[in-house]
């Protein structure tokens, strides 16, 4: 595992952290998205190499008990702690993006030096500033043990993490809207054929509750069942992956910031 501690404190006033089409609680250092969540530790990390696109790494790790790791096919970069890290355009730039809020995942292109990462967002390269908050770095997702026969889903999942947000788009290639994204996973990760609609992918299944929820589910999020306007795939660790039409593309971030969730749909019968 490769972290970066962030050598300055961050300090910004608190803002709508808006997922699609629902807005989420004001976020601050000690609350909001993530707040609350079990940071990434107690695993060993042996990478191939931080500046490959691929990810590579050799795949060794010690789990916590009773979770098992999955190797991934790229690196990944989760913002640890309670501290948001600048999001820009280039490193040192003056272009913010903004913020990368706690527990958000993004997929590591290569280490652009200086504290800064280079990541794939929204289809095109931003830079995460390590300087400016905490940075893990792993080709690894930990997943309850009874969950490692979804492997291939997350794989497929996380494999498409940074793609660009396209209405109407079912290719991660091109671009993917949320249901399109969960098509595409669902279909290639799970074998599963899907319908294209939020509101009909969050039909299908039976209900889940929170406290069982298993990798793959789905998180519906809408005024009520009738009403779904957004939908995204469980992947444990009390995240979601998902196409976000606010500007960042295909996403992880905590799955339960929206209070609107009428549904949360187990569709691979587990």
């Amino acid at each position: 595992m490769r972290r970066i501690l962030g050598r300055k404190a961050v300090a910004f006033a608190a803002g709508l952290f808006l997922l699609c089409q629902g807005a989420f609680p004001a976020f601050a250092q000690e609350t909001g998205p993530g707040a609350g969540l079990q940071e990434a530790s107690g695993m060993t990390i042996n990478h191939g190499g931080t500046g490959a696109a691929s990810g590579g790494g050799s795949g060794k790790e010690t789990a916590p008990a009773g979770m098992t790791a999955v190797e991934l096919p790229v690196t990944i970069a989760e913002i640890t702690g309670n501290t948001g890290v600048w999001l820009s355009a280039a490193p040192g730039s003056g272009e913010n993006y903004g913020y990368a809020y706690p527990k958000t995942v993004y997929r590591v292109i290569e280490d652009a030096g200086n504290g800064w990462i280079k990541i794939a967002y929204d289809g095109h390269d931003a830079y995460l500033d390590g300087n400016s908050g905490e940075i893990t770095q792993q080709n690894v997702w930990m997943v309850p043990e009874g969950d490692q026969e979804f492997a291939d889903l997350l794989r497929t999942a996380i494999g498409a993490l940074g793609s660009h947000y396209q209405p109407g788009g079912t290719d991660p290639a091109v671009g993917v809207d949320c249901s399109g994204f969960v098509q595409y996973v669902m279909k290639n990760g799970a074998g599963i054929d899907m319908p294209r609609t939020s509101a009909e992918q969050a039909a299908m299944g039976t209900d889940r509750a929170p406290e069982d929820m298993r990798v793959g589910d789905l998180v519906a999020y809408g005024s009520s069942l009738g009403s779904v306007g957004h939908v995204g795939i469980y992947i444990g660790n009390g995240r979601i992956i998902h196409g976000d039409g606010t500007g960042r593309g295909v996403t992880i971030c905590v799955w339960n910031d929206r209070t609107d969730i009428p549904r949360i749909a187990n569709v691979l019968g587990s």
